[in-house]
């Protein structure tokens, strides 16, 4: 009786404690896995834990891995030593536009009725329109077919809620730190000057690194909750790897060494 006594008492405090927390009585498993990670009320360490670092910082940090992967292929290579030729340009953004637009369309129908991507996400951020107007500036139009890697992108884009898409999102516009100074290295290398052709790379030209640091700013200040930070760092994570995967089609097209 006394064994029984503690049981049902374990099994009290145990409610007592899920009922008190965020996960409630019914937790998912990953609903638990995320609270017992969490740092409990009083309790002290002299590292920083996950729980106390900006949502910014905790993207950076967790999805370094695959940043530095992603910059360390053939076609990166090629764009950051200016290597890359106008013909296998055009075939990037050919590629490009599809995944660019889809991901655009997609944050249109959330906006309004998503916080967040309401208060991150404005029209100057949809990248479509500026991969349209390279498309124009180069006379050619959309791939008729996406590669692999753009079909699964587009996949998963379509399957995203919210949450999933700022994610993606935040890697993309990220992505627009590195692109300009990529953009500087093929006018240089190609002879021209100007943004016409290269609004891909680069479509806030001086403002860039102020749009950045606001961006950061104001998605540090949304009130996610552990969980919401989780699933960030998670569609992070896949869009690196659709990057790579994009990356490593291209090179395998154009038969580049190392794809």
């Amino acid at each position: 009786m006394r064994e029984i006594g503690h049981l049902h008492q374990g099994i009290f405090v145990l409610r007592l404690v899920l009922n008190n927390s965020k996960i409630g009585l019914d937790p998912t498993p990953r609903q638990v896995m995320i609270h017992a990670a969490s740092p409990r009320r009083g309790s002290r360490s002299h590292n920083m834990t996950t729980t106390s670092k900006p949502i910014s910082q905790m993207m950076k940090e967790s999805c370094a891995d695959l940043h530095e992967q992603a910059e360390h292929g053939p076609i990166p290579a090629r764009m950051v030593s200016g290597q890359m030729t106008r013909e296998e340009f055009i075939a990037m953004i050919q590629q490009g536009v599809l995944w660019n637009r889809a991901l655009d369309v997609a944050i249109l129908e959330f906006r309004a009725k998503s916080p967040y991507l309401k208060a991150l996400v404005d029209d100057a951020q949809l990248q479509g329109p500026y991969y349209d107007a390279d498309l124009t500036h180069y006379g050619v139009k959309a791939a008729a077919e996406p590669s692999p890697g753009v079909a699964a992108l587009c996949h998963d884009i379509e399957q995203a809620d919210p949450l999933t898409l700022l994610g993606l999102h935040y890697v993309r516009e990220g992505a627009n730190n590195g692109d300009r100074y990529v953009a500087k290295k093929l006018r240089t290398a190609w002879g021209v000057e100007g943004d016409d052709g290269f609004r891909s790379l680069d479509p806030y030209g001086e403002n860039q690194r102020p749009r950045w640091e606001a961006f950061k700013t104001t998605l540090d200040a949304q009130p996610f909750s552990e969980e919401e930070k989780a699933m960030l760092v998670e569609a992070g994570r896949l869009m690196f790897n659709r990057i790579i995967a994009i990356h490593n089609d291209l090179a395998g097209q154009l038969e580049l060494a190392g794809a």
